[in-house]
C-alpha cells in the first residue's frame, strides 16, 4: 500500500508545445508501486489549456474547482465540479480553462511509466 495527499506531492510545470498554463501533481504512478495507473492532479491557470492531443490510452476526468471547456473529438462541453468526463483512446482532446479561477481537475490513464519528473 501506499497513501499521499494532494498537499505532500509535488507539482511541476507542464513543459510542452501547445501548453499553457498548466501544472500537475503525480500521486499515483508506477514509481510508487501502482503498476498499470497513473492518478494526476491537474491545474490550469485562467486563459490556460492542455494541448489537442490524442493517444492510445484512455481518460477518466473529473473536476474538483473551477469552469472547463472541454474539446473532444468534435464536440465542445462545458464542465464545472462534480462533472465526470471519460476520454476514448486515440479521441483527440483538449481541456481549456473557460473560468475566472483556477481550473483543477482529477486525471487517471492506464499506463506502466514513471514520469519523468518523479525521477529528480
Amino acid at each position: 500500500m501506499y497513501v499521499t495527499t494532494m498537499d505532500e506531492a509535488r507539482e511541476y510545470e507542464v513543459k510542452r508545445r501547445g501548453m499553457k498554463g498548466v501544472r500537475v501533481k503525480h500521486l499515483l504512478h508506477a514509481g510508487v508501486g501502482a503498476e498499470r495507473i497513473q492518478l494526476r492532479v491537474f491545474t490550469i491557470a485562467p486563459g490556460g489549456h492542455t494541448e489537442m492531443e490524442r493517444h492510445g490510452h484512455e481518460h477518466g476526468v473529473f473536476l474538483l474547482k473551477g469552469e472547463a471547456l472541454f474539446k473532444v473529438g468534435g464536440s465542445l462541453v462545458q464542465a464545472s465540479p462534480g462533472y465526470a468526463i471519460f476520454i476514448a483512446s486515440n479521441e483527440p482532446h483538449q481541456i481549456i480553462n473557460a473560468g475566472a479561477e483556477p481550473l483543477q481537475f482529477l486525471c487517471t490513464k492506464e499506463t506502466t511509466e514513471v514520469p519523468s519528473e518523479t525521477l529528480n
